[in-house]
This record gives C-alpha cells, structure tokens and sequence, in this order.
C-alpha cells in the first residue's frame, strides 16, 4: 500500500507527464503548419512517449494500492516565435521535469519507500535521455 505522500507526489507526476505530452503535440501541430515535417514527428513521437510514461505510473499507483487521478489540464502554448525557441522551452521543460522526478526520488527516500525509489530509476534514467 502507497503512503499517502507517495501516492499525492506520483499523481503529480502524472500531471507532469500528461502537460509533457500536451506541451509536445502543440508543438508538432506548430511544426507541421510551419512546413517543418521533420520537427513534426519528432515532436508527435515525443509526446506519445511523454503520454506512456504517464500511463506508467498510472498503472503503478493502482497496482501499488493507490488511486491513480487523471488530471485536468490546462491549454498548452501554440505558437513559438522560431524553431530554437521552441526546443529551447523544451529543453526548459525537461529540466523541469528532471527536478520533479529527483523531488519524487527524495520524498521516497524520505518515506523509506524503497519499492517506489527502484521504480523511479527507470524515470532518472530516461531524464538523462530527455535532456541530451
């Protein structure tokens, strides 16, 4: 059974992850009308994994005995002055999210969760991917 932080930290991250795959298909549909295919899919093929990463720790807050919350969430950015400004706000964002799941690891840590923390390495080790 999750404690109850661990359960209230891994539901925002599910926030974090769905926002991530929502800010990515904004910006594959402002590649696509910009006539920038290439960007385009890679940006369609980010957000896809960004929705199954938070798929991922919907199943593992239930299976743990948590309740997993699909969040609601807010309309993302549309439009992007240029290319570099939009993988610099992504490069931002994944910073962001590196930060979240480091906070996750130490609430973990900190509640003696060790279930959890070996979960999460999983999520570190994609971070790193993420960033580069």
């Amino acid at each position: 059974m999750l404690k109850e932080s661990i359960d209230q930290a891994l539901n925002l991250q599910i926030k974090i992850e769905a926002e991530s795959s929502q800010i990515y298909l904004a910006m594959a549909s402002w590649a696509e009308t910009k006539g920038l295919g290439g960007t385009a899919q890679f940006l369609y093929k980010h957000s896809d994994e960004e929705r199954m990463h938070m798929l991922k720790l919907v199943q593992y807050v239930n299976e743990r005995g948590g309740k997993a919350i699909v969040p609601a969430l807010s309309a993302p950015d549309t439009e992007y002055h240029s290319l570099t400004k939009l993988f610099q706000t992504l490069l931002d964002h994944e910073v962001m999210v590196s930060a979240e799941i480091n906070n996750l690891v130490e609430i973990c840590l900190d509640e003696k969760d060790y279930t959890t923390h070996n979960f999460l390495q999983w999520y570190v080790a994609e971070q790193i991917e993420e960033e580069a």
